[in-house]
């Protein structure tokens, strides 16, 4: 028994000793029996993902025999097969290939976890397998209840559904009643969802079907899509399709209703008072016209002028759709602010247009209906004028009770009339300070009064003729007398000094320093010169931007503009020109005042000759002398 003992322990320790490297040890795993299998749709979650392959160090490609790395190559290519389940028996097989070297072999313990994940994998598709053939001998046996077949099948769904899919139970159960079960389509739908979560994506299009929901249908079909299933990107291009129609349907419907909008119009017996203030341009700077948007700037040029129209209060509308798509630009916009002002005082006008229009309807027909008292339709005729008539006029009343002697000629309505009209003549309506003066004066000096005004306002009826031009006398021709010969001087010792001193080099001295002050002068001067054409350039770009902003239509604003922009740059040409010349200037005045301030050794010499004293005393005399001329 001993003896028995003994051999058993050395056998292992000579196994022991005879093994491979400790890194090599491991024995080729079994796998299983691999068939060739197909599936009704694509599997996921499977125990076996896709195989990376890692990339190979030197020392392992130096180690590495050729026939190893042949049989690496051939495992990590057999990987690749694109249906590669259709033949898992080929990579088994060459992953086996690699693991049987036990030596030197980098890559066997990638081959041997490779198969054991293969051997799991191909379990999980085997008892697959067997479960579909089990199912289809039991679905037409007669001895087992639909409940029963029903059951059978949500729990294959519950075991291999993730994997599997539902479609291959579903083929096979569609002669029978099971698809009806309201249990077998919860749990179809609570399938196809999990693989949808696991990246499937005709689970995700399948589950994006059978959803109502528009913003979760358009997210599954657009998931799968991402997943690369045809079927989703083509409903999603079709919901696309139809936002972008109904898009384009919204805004031609939206277009439509601003054109009617914009083109809706008002009429008026007489032009509107104070419905609306009057546009300044003057509001806006210089910086905003300057810094805005080119076509920013064009848009507002165009409302401007639309605004400047005499029609423009009769379709209101149209400055609301124009002021409205200034305020929609948000980049370089320095007219929002004034976009949106004015935009509200057009809302506000059109209030009261429609105010107006609605009851001047009302208004129509009550003094028309006869059966209506006449108090009544009198005191509505002068209500009607305390709430409209200083906006709109008084002929809208006055047509409507011509006819009716009673309302036309009452006292309250005839009164109320004349303060209407004394009233738009204040706020220089030229037809009614007209007809104020020739039906509603007090005396002829009040009636001249009146006619006037409505003159001035440029109604030509009320003028009594053209007021006479003045002429400008011509101006006085000068005439400049002319100056008298002076005598020659007699040479004197002056004289003879002054030679002798030009000679030494005095005249010249002089020469330049007054030429040098004279062209410092001129320089300086030309400086100021400049500098005064700088405020005068800086006046004109002014008053071409003031004339830019009442300009009345597109031609001038645009001339305008550009002498804006002209006068601007003379205004800074001159500013630096002035700058340079007053520096140049005072540069050579110093100059010169340096040269009169010197003498010449030549010019000392002839002093000293003529006994010229050097002394500051005012009273010296031969300085006095030499001074003189």
């Amino acid at each position: 028994m001993k003896k028995i003992f003994i051999v058993l322990a050395l056998l292992c320790v000579f196994s022991l000793h005879a093994a491979p490297a400790a890194n090599q040890n491991a024995q080729p795993a079994k796998t299983a029996v691999a068939k060739s299998y197909s599936f009704a749709e694509e599997p996921v979650d499977l125990p076996i993902k896709p195989f990376v392959a890692g990339q190979l160090s030197n020392a392992d490609l130096m180690n590495t025999s050729p026939q190893l790395l042949k049989l690496y190559e051939t495992a990590v290519n057999a990987e690749k097969q694109k249906n590669v389940f259709k033949n898992p028996a080929s990579v088994i097989k060459a992953w086996t290939e690699v693991a049987k070297i036990t030596q030197k072999n980098p890559f066997f313990y990638t081959a041997n976890a490779r198969l054991n994940e293969w051997k799991t994998c191909i379990e999980l598709l085997n008892k697959h397998q067997e479960n579909m053939d089990k199912i289809k001998m039991l679905l037409p046996s007669t001895l087992l209840s639909e409940e029963q077949k029903t059951n059978i099948i949500i729990q294959h769904l519950t075991d291999f559904g993730l994997n599997f899919g539902t479609q291959e139970v579903v083929d096979l159960i569609s002669k029978t009643s099971i698809p009806n079960n309201a249990v077998f389509q919860a749990k179809v739908k609570e399938t196809k969802q999990k693989r949808c979560e696991k990246n499937s994506g005709k689970d995700c299009f399948e589950c994006a079907k059978a959803t109502a929901a528009e913003a979760e249908q358009f997210a599954l079909f657009e998931k799968s899509c991402g997943l690369r299933f045809q079927p989703g990107c083509e409903e999603v291009n079709k919901i696309k399709a139809a936002k972008e129609a109904e898009k384009a349907k919204l805004a031609a419907e939206e277009k439509r209703k601003a054109d009617e909008f914009a083109r809706r119009s008002f009429s008026f017996q007489d032009d509107p008072v104070n419905v609306i203030k009057p546009f300044v341009l003057g509001q806006v700077s210089e910086q905003d016209i300057l810094s805005a948007d080119p076509k920013v700037l064009k848009m507002f040029e165009d409302t401007v002028n639309k605004e400047k129209q005499p029609e423009i209060i009769k379709t209101p509308g149209a400055m609301i759709v124009a002021w409205e798509e200034i305020t929609k630009i948000t980049e370089k916009n320095p007219f929002m602010q004034t976009a949106t002002q004015r935009l509200a005082e057009w809302k506000a006008a059109l209030e009261k247009l429609e105010k107006h229009e609605a009851k001047s309807a009302e208004m129509q027909k009550i003094e028309a209906d006869q059966s209506l008292p006449v108090n009544y339709r009198t005191a509505f005729a002068v209500n009607y004028l305390n709430e409209f008539g200083v906006n709109f006029g008084t002929t809208e009343v006055v047509k409507a009770t011509v006819y009716n002697n009673e309302i036309a000629y009452s006292e309250s309505l005839t009164t109320k009339i004349k303060e209407v009209r004394k009233q738009r003549c204040d706020l220089n309506s030229a037809i009614d300070c007209q007809t104020y003066g020739l039906k509603h004066s007090a005396n002829d000096e009040e009636k001249a009064a009146y006619l006037k005004k409505a003159c001035d306002l440029g109604r030509k009826a009320a003028c009594s003729g053209e007021q006479p031009q003045n002429t400008a006398a011509p101006a006085p021709v000068e005439t400049q007398p002319k100056v008298a010969e002076q005598p020659k001087k007699e040479p004197t010792n002056e004289d003879k000094f002054k030679e002798e001193l030009n000679s030494a080099g005095r005249k010249t001295r002089l020469t330049i320093a007054t030429t040098t002050l004279v062209a410092g002068a001129v320089v300086g001067a030309l400086g100021g010169v400049s500098l005064y054409a700088m405020n005068e350039a800086k006046k004109d770009r002014d008053k071409y931007l003031d004339s830019y902003r009442q300009s009345a239509t597109q031609e001038s604003m645009n001339y305008f503009r550009k002498k804006t922009n002209d006068a601007d740059k003379k205004r800074k040409t001159y500013m630096a020109l002035g700058g340079v010349g007053i520096g140049v200037g005072v540069a050579l005045i110093a100059t010169g005042i340096t040269f009169y301030s010197i003498e010449f050794e030549g010019e000392k010499d002839v002093k000293k000759k003529y006994n010229v004293s050097f002394g500051t005393s005012p009273m010296d005399g031969t300085l006095q002398f030499a001074l003189r001329w």
